[in-house]
Protein backbone atom coordinates (compact mmCIF):
# COMPACT_ATOMS: atom_id res chain seq x y z
CA UNK A 1 0.00 0.00 0.00
CA UNK A 2 1.04 3.67 -0.98
CA UNK A 3 0.39 6.97 0.70
CA UNK A 4 -0.24 9.23 -1.62
CA UNK A 5 -1.10 12.25 -0.38
CA UNK A 6 -2.65 13.66 3.30
CA UNK A 7 -5.05 16.42 3.24
CA UNK A 8 -4.90 18.13 6.71
CA UNK A 9 -7.46 21.16 8.15
CA UNK A 10 -6.57 23.37 10.77
CA UNK A 11 -8.20 25.44 13.06
CA UNK A 12 -7.32 28.13 11.07
CA UNK A 13 -9.22 26.66 8.29
CA UNK A 14 -6.29 26.22 6.22
CA UNK A 15 -5.36 23.24 4.82
CA UNK A 16 -2.54 21.27 4.01
CA UNK A 17 -1.67 18.94 0.86
CA UNK A 18 1.27 16.63 1.63
CA UNK A 19 2.05 14.71 -1.17
CA UNK A 20 5.90 12.70 -2.90
CA UNK A 21 7.69 13.45 -5.78
CA UNK A 22 10.48 10.97 -6.48
CA UNK A 23 13.36 12.61 -4.51
CA UNK A 24 10.71 15.20 -2.22
CA UNK A 25 7.85 16.00 -0.37
CA UNK A 26 5.90 18.71 -1.10
CA UNK A 27 3.23 20.45 0.83
CA UNK A 28 0.61 23.14 -0.45
CA UNK A 29 -0.78 25.12 2.16
CA UNK A 30 -4.27 26.95 0.91
CA UNK A 31 -7.13 29.19 2.25
CA UNK A 32 -10.66 28.53 3.13
CA UNK A 33 -11.43 29.48 -0.75
CA UNK A 34 -8.59 26.79 -2.10
CA UNK A 35 -6.19 30.10 -2.53
CA UNK A 36 -2.70 29.07 -2.81
CA UNK A 37 -0.57 30.54 0.34
CA UNK A 38 2.71 28.42 0.18
CA UNK A 39 4.50 25.78 -0.99
CA UNK A 40 7.10 23.67 0.32
CA UNK A 41 9.62 21.13 -0.97
CA UNK A 42 12.04 19.03 1.49
CA UNK A 43 14.05 16.43 0.70
CA UNK A 44 12.53 12.42 1.55
CA UNK A 45 15.87 11.70 3.67
CA UNK A 46 16.54 15.09 5.68
CA UNK A 47 14.71 14.49 8.69
CA UNK A 48 16.23 18.53 9.76
CA UNK A 49 14.43 19.56 6.86
CA UNK A 50 11.29 17.92 7.82
CA UNK A 51 11.10 19.27 10.98
CA UNK A 52 11.07 22.92 9.69
CA UNK A 53 8.36 22.06 7.51
CA UNK A 54 6.21 20.68 9.97
CA UNK A 55 7.18 23.59 11.82
CA UNK A 56 5.40 25.30 9.07
CA UNK A 57 2.63 23.44 8.14
CA UNK A 58 1.90 23.63 12.28
CA UNK A 59 1.91 27.81 12.55
CA UNK A 60 -0.30 28.06 9.63
CA UNK A 61 -3.00 25.46 10.75
CA UNK A 62 -2.88 26.02 13.97
CA UNK A 63 -2.12 29.82 13.51
CA UNK A 64 0.33 30.12 16.39
CA UNK A 65 3.84 28.97 17.32
CA UNK A 66 3.57 25.10 18.49
CA UNK A 67 5.04 23.27 21.44
CA UNK A 68 7.15 20.04 20.72
CA UNK A 69 4.04 17.90 20.95
CA UNK A 70 2.24 20.07 18.40
CA UNK A 71 4.84 20.13 15.62
CA UNK A 72 5.80 16.19 16.27
CA UNK A 73 1.73 15.45 15.65
CA UNK A 74 2.73 17.23 11.67
CA UNK A 75 5.38 15.59 11.37
CA UNK A 76 4.21 11.84 12.10
CA UNK A 77 2.14 12.71 8.77
CA UNK A 78 5.60 13.69 6.78
CA UNK A 79 7.57 10.85 7.35
CA UNK A 80 4.38 8.57 6.09
CA UNK A 81 6.70 10.40 2.91
CA UNK A 82 9.91 9.71 3.87
CA UNK A 83 12.32 7.42 2.79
Amino acid sequence: MKVKTIMLEGETGYIAIISREPKNILCEIKDQNSKFLALHHVSTNDRDDQISMAQCIQYQLDGCKGTNSMIHDYLRFITIFAD
